[in-house]
Protein backbone atom coordinates (compact mmCIF):
# COMPACT_ATOMS: atom_id res chain seq x y z
CA UNK A 1 0.00 0.00 0.00
CA UNK A 2 0.55 3.79 -0.97
CA UNK A 3 0.08 5.60 2.31
CA UNK A 4 -0.26 9.45 1.84
CA UNK A 5 0.72 11.61 4.84
CA UNK A 6 -3.01 12.16 5.77
CA UNK A 7 -3.67 8.47 5.80
CA UNK A 8 -0.56 7.94 8.13
CA UNK A 9 -1.83 10.88 10.44
CA UNK A 10 -5.43 8.97 10.81
CA UNK A 11 -3.90 6.04 11.49
CA UNK A 12 -1.69 7.49 14.25
CA UNK A 13 -4.85 9.21 15.97
CA UNK A 14 -7.24 6.31 15.47
CA UNK A 15 -5.28 3.49 16.68
CA UNK A 16 -4.05 5.90 19.42
CA UNK A 17 -7.60 6.22 20.81
CA UNK A 18 -8.17 2.53 19.73
CA UNK A 19 -5.11 1.28 22.49
CA UNK A 20 -6.06 3.88 25.40
CA UNK A 21 -9.49 2.68 25.31
CA UNK A 22 -8.60 -1.03 25.04
CA UNK A 23 -6.56 -0.98 27.59
CA UNK A 24 -9.46 0.40 30.09
CA UNK A 25 -12.40 -1.40 28.60
CA UNK A 26 -11.90 -3.72 25.86
CA UNK A 27 -13.43 -2.45 22.05
CA UNK A 28 -10.40 -1.05 20.56
CA UNK A 29 -10.94 -3.60 17.71
CA UNK A 30 -14.29 -1.84 16.85
CA UNK A 31 -11.99 1.40 16.04
CA UNK A 32 -9.26 -0.70 14.20
CA UNK A 33 -10.59 -2.53 12.16
CA UNK A 34 -13.29 0.51 10.27
CA UNK A 35 -10.33 2.53 10.28
CA UNK A 36 -7.94 0.09 8.23
CA UNK A 37 -11.18 -0.48 6.15
CA UNK A 38 -11.86 2.59 5.03
CA UNK A 39 -7.95 3.05 4.01
CA UNK A 40 -8.49 0.44 1.71
CA UNK A 41 -6.51 -2.27 3.10
CA UNK A 42 -6.85 -5.22 1.78
CA UNK A 43 -9.66 -7.75 3.45
CA UNK A 44 -7.08 -10.54 3.93
CA UNK A 45 -4.70 -8.30 5.55
CA UNK A 46 -6.70 -6.65 7.56
CA UNK A 47 -7.20 -8.94 10.56
CA UNK A 48 -3.52 -10.12 10.75
CA UNK A 49 -2.48 -6.25 10.38
CA UNK A 50 -5.12 -5.78 13.91
CA UNK A 51 -3.81 -8.91 15.58
CA UNK A 52 0.04 -7.39 14.95
CA UNK A 53 -0.54 -3.97 16.16
CA UNK A 54 -3.02 -5.07 19.30
CA UNK A 55 -0.10 -7.47 20.27
CA UNK A 56 2.43 -4.91 20.14
CA UNK A 57 0.55 -2.22 21.80
CA UNK A 58 -1.26 -4.78 24.70
CA UNK A 59 2.50 -5.68 25.79
CA UNK A 60 3.05 -2.11 27.12
CA UNK A 61 -0.04 -3.08 29.16
CA UNK A 62 0.59 -5.89 30.11
CA UNK A 63 4.37 -5.39 31.92
CA UNK A 64 2.25 -2.59 33.44
CA UNK A 65 0.02 -5.45 35.17
CA UNK A 66 2.39 -7.98 36.05
CA UNK A 67 4.08 -5.38 37.83
CA UNK A 68 0.99 -4.00 39.47
CA UNK A 69 0.48 -7.58 40.82
CA UNK A 70 -3.25 -7.41 40.41
CA UNK A 71 -3.70 -10.22 38.15
CA UNK A 72 -4.14 -13.93 40.13
CA UNK A 73 -2.22 -16.16 37.66
CA UNK A 74 -3.14 -19.34 39.41
CA UNK A 75 -6.59 -19.04 37.66
CA UNK A 76 -6.11 -16.69 35.00
CA UNK A 77 -3.37 -18.87 33.64
CA UNK A 78 -5.78 -22.10 32.99
CA UNK A 79 -8.09 -18.93 30.69
CA UNK A 80 -4.69 -17.71 29.21
CA UNK A 81 -4.08 -21.67 27.99
CA UNK A 82 -7.43 -21.78 26.97
CA UNK A 83 -7.46 -18.69 25.64
CA UNK A 84 -4.59 -19.70 22.74
CA UNK A 85 -6.21 -23.24 22.23
CA UNK A 86 -9.51 -21.51 21.12
CA UNK A 87 -7.67 -18.37 19.20
CA UNK A 88 -5.82 -20.57 17.46
CA UNK A 89 -8.81 -22.60 16.37
CA UNK A 90 -10.73 -18.87 15.76
CA UNK A 91 -7.75 -17.91 13.40
CA UNK A 92 -7.79 -20.64 10.85
CA UNK A 93 -11.86 -19.80 10.62
CA UNK A 94 -10.86 -16.21 9.85
CA UNK A 95 -10.14 -17.01 6.09
CA UNK A 96 -13.67 -16.94 5.43
CA UNK A 97 -14.39 -13.49 6.69
CA UNK A 98 -14.62 -10.78 3.82
CA UNK A 99 -14.99 -7.11 4.11
CA UNK A 100 -18.80 -7.90 4.04
CA UNK A 101 -18.96 -10.03 6.45
CA UNK A 102 -16.76 -7.88 8.82
CA UNK A 103 -19.36 -5.11 8.10
CA UNK A 104 -21.92 -7.90 8.95
CA UNK A 105 -20.24 -8.66 12.21
CA UNK A 106 -19.45 -5.65 13.20
CA UNK A 107 -23.13 -4.24 12.93
CA UNK A 108 -23.67 -7.12 15.38
CA UNK A 109 -21.31 -6.33 17.84
CA UNK A 110 -21.31 -2.99 17.94
CA UNK A 111 -24.46 -2.50 19.85
CA UNK A 112 -23.70 -5.28 21.95
CA UNK A 113 -20.91 -3.31 23.28
CA UNK A 114 -22.54 0.21 23.19
CA UNK A 115 -25.27 -1.42 25.98
CA UNK A 116 -22.61 -3.10 28.21
CA UNK A 117 -20.48 -0.37 28.08
CA UNK A 118 -23.26 1.84 28.99
CA UNK A 119 -25.36 -0.37 31.12
CA UNK A 120 -22.45 -2.52 33.12
CA UNK A 121 -23.42 -0.88 36.27
CA UNK A 122 -26.86 -2.18 36.05
CA UNK A 123 -25.57 -5.56 34.01
CA UNK A 124 -22.99 -6.69 36.65
CA UNK A 125 -25.11 -5.30 39.91
CA UNK A 126 -25.55 -8.78 41.60
CA UNK A 127 -25.89 -10.66 44.93
CA UNK A 128 -21.91 -11.05 46.09
CA UNK A 129 -21.22 -15.13 46.35
CA UNK A 130 -17.63 -17.33 46.62
CA UNK A 131 -16.37 -19.93 44.42
CA UNK A 132 -13.95 -22.46 45.48
CA UNK A 133 -10.43 -22.47 43.42
CA UNK A 134 -11.42 -24.75 41.65
CA UNK A 135 -14.74 -23.37 40.34
CA UNK A 136 -12.76 -20.38 39.59
CA UNK A 137 -10.01 -22.48 37.50
CA UNK A 138 -12.92 -24.08 35.51
CA UNK A 139 -15.19 -20.63 34.83
CA UNK A 140 -11.77 -19.16 33.78
CA UNK A 141 -10.76 -21.85 31.35
CA UNK A 142 -14.27 -21.69 29.57
CA UNK A 143 -14.49 -17.98 29.62
CA UNK A 144 -10.91 -17.96 27.81
CA UNK A 145 -11.62 -21.05 25.23
CA UNK A 146 -14.94 -19.35 24.39
CA UNK A 147 -13.88 -15.96 24.03
CA UNK A 148 -10.54 -16.51 22.61
CA UNK A 149 -12.35 -18.74 19.79
CA UNK A 150 -14.41 -15.22 19.02
CA UNK A 151 -10.84 -12.92 19.46
CA UNK A 152 -9.03 -15.78 17.39
CA UNK A 153 -11.90 -15.37 14.84
CA UNK A 154 -12.42 -11.84 14.64
CA UNK A 155 -11.98 -10.32 17.71
CA UNK A 156 -12.91 -6.42 18.55
CA UNK A 157 -14.84 -6.11 21.32
CA UNK A 158 -12.88 -9.35 23.03
CA UNK A 159 -11.44 -7.20 26.06
CA UNK A 160 -15.41 -6.19 26.97
CA UNK A 161 -16.66 -9.28 27.22
CA UNK A 162 -13.46 -10.81 28.87
CA UNK A 163 -14.23 -8.03 31.39
CA UNK A 164 -17.97 -8.73 31.57
CA UNK A 165 -17.67 -12.25 32.22
CA UNK A 166 -14.92 -12.29 34.76
CA UNK A 167 -17.03 -9.85 36.89
CA UNK A 168 -20.53 -11.80 36.31
CA UNK A 169 -18.76 -15.54 36.37
CA UNK A 170 -15.50 -15.20 38.66
CA UNK A 171 -17.09 -12.57 41.08
CA UNK A 172 -14.02 -10.12 40.00
CA UNK A 173 -13.86 -6.43 40.56
CA UNK A 174 -13.78 -4.36 38.11
CA UNK A 175 -10.31 -3.41 38.02
CA UNK A 176 -9.13 -6.80 38.32
CA UNK A 177 -11.27 -7.99 35.88
CA UNK A 178 -9.63 -5.36 33.15
CA UNK A 179 -6.32 -6.21 34.54
CA UNK A 180 -6.80 -10.01 34.47
CA UNK A 181 -9.11 -9.64 30.75
CA UNK A 182 -5.61 -7.78 29.20
CA UNK A 183 -3.76 -10.75 30.04
CA UNK A 184 -5.83 -13.34 28.64
CA UNK A 185 -6.44 -11.15 25.59
CA UNK A 186 -2.89 -10.48 25.21
CA UNK A 187 -2.01 -14.19 24.98
CA UNK A 188 -5.14 -15.36 22.60
CA UNK A 189 -3.74 -12.37 19.85
CA UNK A 190 -0.11 -13.73 19.78
CA UNK A 191 -1.82 -17.22 18.98
CA UNK A 192 -4.33 -15.94 16.14
CA UNK A 193 -1.04 -13.54 15.21
CA UNK A 194 1.67 -16.23 14.75
CA UNK A 195 -0.71 -17.77 12.59
CA UNK A 196 -1.79 -14.50 10.48
CA UNK A 197 2.03 -14.16 10.04
CA UNK A 198 2.62 -17.74 8.65
CA UNK A 199 -0.03 -17.22 6.38
CA UNK A 200 1.43 -13.76 5.23
CA UNK A 201 -1.18 -11.69 6.12
CA UNK A 202 0.09 -8.77 7.51
CA UNK A 203 -0.19 -5.01 6.28
CA UNK A 204 3.56 -4.09 7.36
CA UNK A 205 2.80 -0.66 5.51
CA UNK A 206 0.37 0.16 7.96
CA UNK A 207 1.47 -1.94 10.95
CA UNK A 208 4.66 0.39 10.87
CA UNK A 209 2.83 2.93 11.57
CA UNK A 210 -0.29 1.76 14.33
CA UNK A 211 2.26 -0.35 16.39
CA UNK A 212 3.72 2.66 17.73
CA UNK A 213 0.43 4.48 18.07
CA UNK A 214 -1.07 1.31 19.52
CA UNK A 215 1.91 1.20 22.52
CA UNK A 216 1.00 5.16 23.21
CA UNK A 217 -2.19 4.52 23.13
CA UNK A 218 -2.07 1.21 25.98
CA UNK A 219 0.58 3.57 28.17
CA UNK A 220 -1.40 5.84 28.91
CA UNK A 221 -4.94 3.75 29.32
CA UNK A 222 -2.97 1.22 31.32
CA UNK A 223 -2.32 3.95 33.80
CA UNK A 224 -5.32 4.96 34.31
CA UNK A 225 -6.47 1.08 34.93
CA UNK A 226 -2.78 0.82 37.38
CA UNK A 227 -4.03 3.82 39.75
CA UNK A 228 -7.54 2.33 40.71
CA UNK A 229 -9.23 4.85 37.99
CA UNK A 230 -11.35 3.43 35.18
CA UNK A 231 -13.58 6.11 34.14
CA UNK A 232 -13.56 6.43 29.94
CA UNK A 233 -14.45 9.29 28.35
CA UNK A 234 -18.32 7.35 27.68
CA UNK A 235 -19.27 10.38 25.85
CA UNK A 236 -16.27 10.09 23.16
CA UNK A 237 -16.61 6.38 23.10
CA UNK A 238 -20.03 6.45 22.64
CA UNK A 239 -19.87 8.81 19.76
CA UNK A 240 -17.13 6.82 17.63
CA UNK A 241 -19.15 3.80 18.38
CA UNK A 242 -22.08 5.41 17.38
CA UNK A 243 -20.44 7.06 13.75
CA UNK A 244 -18.26 3.51 13.35
CA UNK A 245 -21.86 1.60 13.36
CA UNK A 246 -23.58 4.54 10.93
CA UNK A 247 -20.46 4.33 8.82
CA UNK A 248 -20.76 -0.03 8.42
CA UNK A 249 -24.64 0.62 7.75
CA UNK A 250 -24.04 2.89 4.50
CA UNK A 251 -21.10 0.79 3.78
CA UNK A 252 -22.78 -2.34 3.05
CA UNK A 253 -25.47 -0.35 1.44
CA UNK A 254 -23.31 1.19 -1.34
Amino acid sequence: MDLTLLDSFLIFIFVSFAGFVDSIAGGGGLITIPTYMALGVPSHLILGTNKLVSTSGSTVAVFRYIKSGVVDFKVIGYGIFLGLIGSSIGANLASYLDKKNMTYILIAVVPIIFILNNFKDRILKHDDFSLTNKQLIIRCSLIGFIIGGYDGFFGPGTGTFLIVAMVLFLNYGLHQASASARMINYTSNISAFIIFLSKGLIAWEVATIAIFASMCGNFLGSSFVVKGNVKVIKTVFNFVLLGLLAKSILDLFS
